[in-house]
């Protein structure tokens, strides 16, 4: 998304007094433990695993960044980073904790977004009335064949994909273009003839994937026709990334996981679309599905936002039990400890709840164990591993695991319980890790300059965001993008040019590309506590010495190819030239 499309929909005083009314360090303190460090707050990095802090947030400024990997941004782009949340999105979620009404752009008419949200909504009503019509019904019977009840499917909103696939042409006679039908992932280009589109979801009982907001923006289709045992298709299919989706970022059924744990004190995470559905038809709508992924980073951030405990659910094979510990690895890094449900050997959680209904999640709930404990119950146990040899193998793999974890208290808790397990007292144990993350840190690539800015442009990138003014000073007039000796510094005065232009006064970090906001951040966290008011003046100063140098250099060079009056008029300029600069040294 391009920062006019991120920026344009709300206005600039409405984006300024959400910005201005919030507290940084207050929504950055619920997912990172931070202290005080003189006029900042201090605390490890959520973007990258570390031991001594680096991350460092200014409630003056309303700024973060992070010295160790350049992480960096306002408080917009935070919640963007850490909880993979739309720029609206977090506009829209900070305004509503400060009881702001937004106000839309005058410049804005519906934007892109809204209308594929609006195609989505579209796609899933034709699903839910082709399941209740009469192609329907392979679909209900399959659905029945796996004991859903009909207020599960409807509360789900389940809908049906025929295999005829009429969804496109219903979706243009909506109104809606060939570039909307495509760009939303429901329709698919042929190859043979690419004026002909296709519907991507044929043959398929359809799941609808919403946002934190209850918005529809993709659909996970699970196959049950004829095709199922071609060979040819996938049995599930999710909708591909688009400006709405990305299937890394996002959890099926988050929205009202985060509703019901609150009352429940969990949030439970399953593999499944079938998974979830079963759990939430035993009663347990604390439910969450990977989307055909394995667990990410920005999934298990949305996890650890939730203030409940997290249960990982998988299937009982050993593929299962791999993924469970490599979620719980992923969690682990993410500060929270969570804890692993045992399902029985050849079953999954759908098959399990089925047979044996609520009971069996509560019992799977009062058994689940931590990380270490259920890693090493997957291989017999101890006593099974000290008699096998493989002793110290399995000890460096569990100290390996709780390493994963970046809060130091779960760090301990977990070498603890790998001490009462193994007998290796806590001394060994924190060697073993210690020896294990070196190793890590000896692989990892060397650092390198993080925001690319040589030292000119930080002098003058940071006399412009420490003055006054803000983005109305004179000096951004004044500047221009040959003044500066990097690309990613005139990129960086570019966008503080059109901040401007668009009537903002202070620059907005979420509003630049990733890489200039690492930049500016970085910028920022090196700024003077007492700015310098005389400091604009002197960089205009040497910028407009060092436009007199160049021209000079430039002047020099043309010199020799000139003809006799050019001659005249260069040795003239560059009289002045050196007069000017003599005149300007002894201000």
């Amino acid at each position: 998304m391009t920062n006019k499309q991120r920026k344009g929909f709300f206005s600039s005083e409405s984006i300024e007094r959400v910005r201005n009314s919030t507290d940084i360090a207050a929504v950055i303190g619920r997912h990172v433990s931070l202290k005080r460090s003189g006029r900042n707050m201090k605390g490890r990095c959520p973007f990258h695993k570390e031991k001594t802090p680096s991350f460092f947030v200014s409630a003056e400024r309303q700024s973060y960044h992070c010295f160790g990997c350049g992480a960096g941004g306002d408080v917009f782009s935070f919640l963007m980073e850490y909880l993979s949340l739309s720029f609206r999105d977090a506009v829209e979620e900070l305004a509503a904790e400060a009881g702001i009404e937004l106000e839309v752009s005058s410049r804005t008419d519906t934007s892109r977004s809204d209308s594929l949200i609006t195609l989505m909504e579209a796609s899933r009503s034709f699903f839910r009335a082709e399941l209740s019509g009469a192609d329907g019904s392979i679909a209900m019977d399959y659905l029945q064949s796996r004991d859903l009840a009909e207020d599960t499917i409807e509360a789900l909103g389940l809908g049906w994909a025929p295999e005829s696939g009429p969804l496109t042409a219903f979706l243009r006679g909506k109104g809606f273009s060939d570039s909307q039908l495509t760009e939303s992932g429901m329709c698919l280009r042929s190859h043979d003839d690419p004026d002909r589109l296709f519907d991507r979801f044929r043959g398929r009982v359809m799941f609808p994937i919403t946002d934190r907001r209850g918005r529809i923006i993709s659909f996970g289709g699970r196959l049950v026709s004829s095709r199922d045992t071609s060979g040819k298709a996938p049995k599930y299919l999710n909708g591909p990334d688009s400006p709405l989706y990305s299937k890394g970022d996002m959890l099926y059924g988050y929205r009202e996981a985060v509703i019901a744990a609150r009352d429940l004190d969990m949030i439970i995470l399953v593999e499944g679309y079938f998974d979830h559905a079963r759990f939430w038809q035993a009663g347990f709508h604390c439910v969450a599905a990977t989307c055909g992924t394995a667990l990410t980073s920005a999934q298990a951030r949305q996890l650890c936002a939730v203030p409940a405990e997290i249960l990982i659910c998988y299937d009982g094979d050993a593929a299962g039990h791999r993924a469970a510990v490599s979620a719980s690895e992923i969690i682990l890094e993410q500060g929270q400890l969570p804890r692993i449900m045992a399902v029985p050997d050849g079953m999954d959680p759908d098959d399990l709840i089925r047979r044996d209904g609520s009971d069996a999640v509560l019992q799977m709930v009062d058994a689940a164990r931590d990380p270490v404990r259920f890693a090493l119950g997957l291989l017999g146990g101890w006593e099974s591993v000290s008699g096998s040899g493989r002793k110290v193998k399995v000890v460096s793999r569990l100290t390996s695991l709780a390493s994963s974890a970046r809060d130091p208290v779960t760090r301990e808790t977990l070498l603890r319980v790998i001490a009462e397990e193994t007998g290796y007292t806590l001394r060994t144990l924190s060697e073993q890790l210690f020896r294990n993350e070196k190793k890590i840190r000896r692989r990892s690539p060397a650092p390198t300059d993080i925001d690319g800015l040589p030292p000119r442009d930080k002098t003058i990138l940071r006399a412009l965001i420490s003055s006054p003014a803000g983005l109305s000073d004179p000096l951004l007039d004044f500047l221009e993008a040959t003044d500066m000796r990097s690309e990613i510094g005139a990129a960086l005065l570019e966008g503080f040019r059109l901040q401007a232009e668009e009537g903002f006064v202070t620059v907005q970090l979420s509003g630049l590309d990733e890489k200039l906001v690492r930049a500016c951040a970085g910028l920022q966290a090196d700024l003077p506590d007492e700015p310098d008011p005389e400091n604009t003046s002197s960089v205009k100063n040497t910028v407009h010495i060092d436009r007199l140098k160049k021209e000079e250099v430039s002047l020099t060079a043309e010199f020799p190819r000139a003809d006799h009056e050019r001659k005249l008029w260069i040795s003239r300029r560059k009289k002045e030239i050196l007069e000017i600069r003599r005149k300007m040294g002894k201000r």
